[in-house]
């Protein structure tokens, strides 16, 4: 089938639909935070739409020119010293019943510290090391979501690192009771999401004038 003629689209066409991805982003961060978990892969989406480009595709920041700038970090590298397992992203919350896991963000206490990184970086330094020494890097955390686990596609088999992660406790993080170990509860990887759209959310917010009403982090309420 031959291919049609496109478009070139206007430059305020692709502002409006940044501002309608940003919406959409906020309201999937407001719903995270009041308990949906699984709108983590919502949030995938619309990561790799601002972000992720290959080949003739791409990405909405770089169309409009605010993917060659700073990208506000809050993870920081990997250790190399450290032996154990690592995920600079999310948390541990732990009560007298379990333990979840939680983006950086819900651990309240004030504004987190974002470092400014070369978006190259950001997107591309590992930030998370499993049992088996395996790394990842925001920008396959996010593929792994949206293009196979849920967020634009779910396919019948996954990428052997990420199956270890998202399904089999890769991390190890357990939590104990002095009776019984368990797991943690939650999604590792979807935790991610949420701190990445946090990071992301902030950068174009304080980066962006023309789009700063509409990037305002949010924040979820302090843990009681």
């Amino acid at each position: 089938m031959a291919k049609t003629q496109r478009v070139q689209r206007s430059k305020d066409d692709l502002k409006k639909e940044l501002r309608e991805q940003l919406q959409l982003l906020r309201h999937s961060c407001q719903s995270y935070d009041n308990g949906l978990e699984a709108v983590g892969k919502h949030i995938s989406l619309s990561l790799r739409v601002l972000l992720h480009q290959h080949g003739d595709s791409r990405s909405l920041l770089d169309q409009l020119g605010y993917r060659t700038g700073k990208f506000l970090d809050s993870a920081g590298p990997l250790n190399p010293r450290n032996l154990m397992t690592e995920c600079n992203l999310v948390m541990m919350r732990v009560s007298s019943t379990g333990a979840s896991y939680l983006p950086l963000i819900a651990a309240g206490g004030g504004p987190l510290p974002l470092r400014p990184t070369p978006f190259v970086d950001w997107w591309n330094e590992p930030v998370l090391k499993d049992n088996k020494k395996r790394t990842f890097c925001r920008r396959e955390l996010v593929l792994n979501v949206a293009d196979t686990d849920g967020g634009a596609h779910v396919d019948p088999g996954l990428e052997e690192g990420y199956m270890a992660l998202s399904r089999e406790n890769s991390l190890g993080w357990i939590f104990s009771d002095g009776r019984v170990e368990s797991a943690l509860a939650g999604r590792p990887e979807l935790a991610c999401m949420r701190q990445i759209a946090h990071e992301l959310l902030s950068t174009i917010h304080l980066y962006v004038p023309e789009f700063r009403d509409l990037s305002e982090p949010v924040v979820p309420q302090s843990p009681s």
